[in-house]
């Protein structure tokens, strides 16, 4: 899904406006393969040129800061995918 969405030369989210023929031709013979192992080396080596050739910059600016205070309840598990418990802090947690 990612390959299609993208790196395809023409995807929509082809950010960098990168163009690769060989990896477009893979694309296509990857989607319709059926036969798993056929399938798994034309997608390794799609992976291979993107990696190699790919025209994704993925900037990172890690700003989060994680506190703890006994004046807070939790629930005994707290979700790590996305900030503050899933975005449901304040539907999960209270006023100690």
């Amino acid at each position: 899904m990612m390959f299609s969405t993208v790196y395809a030369s023409d995807a929509a989210w082809n950010d960098t406006h990168w163009k690769n023929a060989r990896f477009d031709e893979l694309l296509k013979m990857g989607r319709v393969e059926t036969d798993q192992a056929k399938r798994r080396t034309i997608y390794v080596e799609m992976q291979r040129i993107v990696h190699n050739d790919g025209g994704t910059v993925l900037p990172l600016f890690l700003s989060d800061v994680f506190a703890t205070t006994d004046k807070v309840g939790l629930p005994d598990v707290i979700g790590g995918n996305w900030e503050l418990d899933g975005c449901k802090a304040a539907e999960r947690w209270w006023f100690a």
